[in-house]
């Protein structure tokens, strides 16, 4: 019981830690950069409208990774060089969308819970994994 206390505790501090913050506000222009660059693709290249997902997503992604480089996670003395630290942060972005679409079938398939409000769910969870693996991997410290 001890040791689940503690890694509440643990996790609250983390949660409530100018860090989060961050990585959310990093979040929220990741959507908007998404969304900007999928109808600059779609709209205006006349891409594909798959092709014009996989590819704002990337955009997203690499938006995302350069922003919490230099500003969230900006002060850690970080074990892995750039590129060590990139792959990683791609890695983790497929756990996240993991965590976000398995709880997503959990809460709408099994127990029935409205779909909007099971995706609401997910989703924050999503962010939870995303920033764990952020903050204990792709950021971690010597």
């Amino acid at each position: 019981m001890k040791s689940i206390t503690k890694f509440i505790n643990k996790l609250l501090k983390r949660i409530f830690s100018a860090e989060f913050i961050k990585f959310n506000i990093v979040g929220g222009i990741g959507v908007v950069v998404n969304m900007a660059a999928y109808i600059f693709l779609k709209d205006w290249l006349s891409l594909h409208y798959m092709i014009s997902g996989g590819l704002a997503t990337e955009i997203s992604i690499i938006n995302n990774f350069i922003f919490n480089d230099l500003w969230t996670f900006r002060n850690r003395n970080m074990k892995m060089n750039l590129p060590s630290r990139i792959f990683i942060f791609h890695l983790s972005r497929l756990l996240g969308m993991g965590v976000t679409l398995g709880t997503l079938y959990i809460l709408v398939d099994i127990f029935r819970v409205n779909e909007l409000l099971a995706y609401l769910i997910a989703v924050g969870l999503g962010v939870l994994a995303n920033f764990y693996t952020s903050d204990v991997y792709v950021w971690s410290q010597k």
